[in-house]
């Protein structure tokens, strides 16, 4: 145990470590993600109220940021609250064959001389992949009882930490790290061309379009979006003229490769799909608990089909790929419980009626886009380029509204993308990159009203009579 004190010793976090941290090779700051404002809310309130929650863990893609923000929490902490800040490196521990129950114990015999409970200071504990430490989820619901005075913030595997035991859901706080909104990507883009000018959406003006398109009660509600039309104008005005670069391309460099944060100084984008693709191997090799490595090849086919078509029905996919039905249920849930893939269930639908038919889109359009580099190169026809901006779409639509809200049509008739289940009666969707057709949408049935995203068009339109919203792609991604 030596070993693991003089480790502890040199974890505690120190200014210099912290600026190394928060801050690129230009030594400039690295901006903050919008996530950055709860963490540092948690963090404030434990400190100065001794609010809960005192355990939060971060999920998410490998390359969201996770770690970036649980480094700026601990800079907030240092500079307003507390220097007693200790950083864990699991990998670490596992090479001293130690556990988190371990550091504990040498925390209280060897660092503070006094149980955790009795600490005079609050202090925080970092945990960076915390899955991967022995006995994880016992230790952490452990230290949640005996460390009544420490923050504890941690990052690990979407798959196991969303679905870890009772006991410790209950006690920690799990936030979802998703791939970068819009206006994240041109901040971080514009940091990157020159700290000092960076572009920030108008404050208040997602939330205010979030709520008039998901939870307006009628269509003279919903119609008041059009009142903000000159503020996203001037918005991609500034975007395009400070950048330099065109609208369009801004779009596709967000969508197709730079939606994830650690792939945004890569310039390169045969690299960035390259990297993507290995993202997809740590995933399905290191994150994904009792994965077959025999049946790797089959799961990667199985990845190529699903990135050209987004229905998938578990019957006819048993077949193609000759494994147990159960088999390639689970492997889906295990994506989406590792956050590879967003799966909607069919509006009204159960599994007998369905035949186990669900939609399914990636969590990131890059990984799709990088899937798509490996059967047809550079260049994309239409009809898969519109796969993306679904994608881009379904990853809003999770991230903004709660579990089991959105479904997808499903029937013998033309059906909606996406069908909205706020208020009394449903809100539907349909993405196309010039789509103007609002059949799918008139023949649902009862809705409140339809919302076309069109990613050619440039104004917002109203039919009236149909209750539909013709809305550019580009505006729904500032929400």
């Amino acid at each position: 145990m030596n070993h693991l004190l003089e480790y502890l010793k040199n974890s505690k976090v120190t200014r210099k470590r912290l600026d190394a941290e928060i801050r690129d090779e230009r030594n400039q700051v690295l901006p903050q993600r919008d996530a950055y404002v709860l963490l540092k809310k948690y963090a404030k309130e434990f400190f100065s109220l001794g609010s809960h929650p005192r355990m939060v863990a971060l999920s998410g893609l490998r390359g969201v940021g996770k770690t970036t923000l649980m480094w700026q929490t601990a800079n907030y902490v240092y500079k307003n609250h507390s220097t007693q800040i200790f950083f864990i490196n699991i990998n670490d521990l596992n090479r001293l064959n130690a556990s988190i129950y371990d550091v504990m114990n040498a925390l209280e015999k060897d660092l503070f001389h006094s149980s955790l409970n009795e600490i005079k200071e609050k202090i925080m504990l970092m945990f960076d992949e915390v899955h991967e430490a022995q006995n994880w989820q016992n230790d952490l619901k452990l230290l949640y009882e005996r460390g009544k005075k420490i923050f504890v913030l941690a990052t690990g595997s979407s798959a196991l930490l969303l679905h870890s035991n009772s006991d410790l859901a209950s006690r920690w706080t799990l936030k979802k790290i998703f791939p970068f909104r819009f206006p994240e990507f041109i901040l971080a883009k514009s940091w990157l061309k020159n700290p000092k000018q960076k572009i920030f959406l108008e404050k208040d003006l997602a939330e205010e379009i979030s709520a008039l398109l998901f939870y307006s009660p009628n269509f003279n509600t919903a119609k008041r979006i059009k009142s903000k039309e000159e503020q996203f104008i001037e918005y991609f005005e500034v975007v395009e003229k400070t950048l330099g670069e065109k609208l369009n391309q801004l779009l596709d460099d967000y969508i197709s490769y730079h939606n994830i944060a650690r792939f945004l100084p890569l310039s390169n984008k045969t690299l960035v799909m390259e990297r993507v693709l290995a993202l997809f191997e740590q995933v399905l090799l290191r994150d994904i608990p009792n994965m077959d490595i025999n049946l790797l090849n089959v799961f990667n086919r199985i990845l190529f089909r699903l990135a050209l078509s987004d229905l998938v029905n578990f019957q006819t996919l048993s077949k193609e790929f000759r494994l147990p039905e159960t088999e390639v249920e689970n492997f889906i849930v295990t994506l989406n419980h590792a956050e590879i893939l967003n799966v909607f269930l069919p509006h009204g639908g159960v599994r007998t009626k369905t035949g186990g038919s669900q939609k399914t889109f990636f969590m990131s359009p890059s990984l799709r886009r990088a899937l798509f580099s490996r059967l047809y190169g550079d260049k994309l026809k239409i009809a898969l380029r519109a796969k993306l901006y679904e994608d881009i779409v379904a990853m809003y639509l999770k991230r903004i509204l709660k579990e089991g809200i959105v479904t997808f049509g499903f029937g013998k008739r033309k059906n909606p993308d996406f069908v909205i289940e706020t208020m009394d009666s449903p809100v539907l969707m349909e993405i196309g990159i010039n789509k103007t057709s609002s059949a799918q949408i008139r023949t649902f049935g009862n809705y409140r009203y339809g919302i076309i995203l069109n990613a050619k068009i440039n104004r917002f339109s109203i039919d009236e009579k149909n209750r539909i919203l013709l809305m550019p792609l580009h505006w729904f991604l500032l929400i």
